[in-house]
């Protein structure tokens, strides 16, 4: 954020979300439900499509992941459903029609539905209850937060965070979404330059801090709402 402060203001047999609801959080559960339905293996799925049946297996396994998109655009096909909708959990018409809207809506996450769907890339674009008026560019979404530990910053329980994905790299001060490796949890923290290295932490210094080792950068947090 350049040094400055934290911005507080106040047809064929294609599945998408029309007929398959908010059921399932993320794109494993959606992948499974579609393979039961159809009645297809692993090795099945792994044959029609050309995708080999041990990334079928991490995608399955392992919902963090990354997905190539030639892997989505083979496993659409393979499981006539739609890709955008297997990945998203919404449909490409819908998705179309927000991009062509332009900035206006960004969707709002809790951090309780992070943790159920860990692919951070589909984030902005999902299908949420919830959504946010902004004019921001970015490969943005809004969080609300869970906690009062970032208070300093204005961050506190049920206020809304929009948080740019396309920026990680943090300057002093700066709150960053994180995820922490060991325990695999997302977390706002406030970005620390120490003597030798990054910190992330809270306001209060005696619950301690964690080092850039310990975790991956998703985001920053470019405005908060309240």
């Amino acid at each position: 954020m350049n040094g400055d402060p934290l911005t507080i203001t106040t047809a064929l047999d294609l599945v998408h979300e029309s007929n398959v609801g908010e059921v399932m959080k993320n794109f494993a559960e959606r992948l499974e439900a579609r393979m039961k339905e159809m009645g297809v293996t692993p090795a099945d799925l792994s044959r029609k499509s050309g995708v080999s049946k041990a990334v079928i297996s991490r995608m399955l396994n392992e919902p963090g992941r990354e997905i190539r998109a030639s892997s989505l655009m083979s496993i659409g096909k393979a499981l006539r459903v739609d890709p955008v909708w297997l990945f998203l959990g919404r449909s490409a018409d819908s998705l179309i029609s927000d991009i062509e809207s332009g900035p206006g809506l960004v969707p709002v996450w809790s951090m309780a539905d992070l943790q159920k769907d860990h692919i951070s890339d589909a984030w902005p674009h999902a299908k949420k209850e919830k959504t946010l008026a902004t004019e921001r560019d970015g490969h943005i979404f809004a969080l609300e937060a869970d906690d009062d530990q970032l208070k300093e910053s204005g961050i506190i329980n049920g206020v809304l965070c929009l948080v740019d994905l396309a920026d990680t790299t943090p300057e002093h001060g700066d709150i960053m979404l994180v995820k922490i490796l060991s325990s695999e949890q997302f977390r706002l923290l406030r970005a620390i330059k120490g003597l030798d290295c990054w910190r992330y932490g809270v306001d209060d210094p005696r619950v301690g801090s964690l080092t850039a080792k310990e975790l991956v950068t998703l985001g920053k947090v470019v405005e908060v709402r309240r």
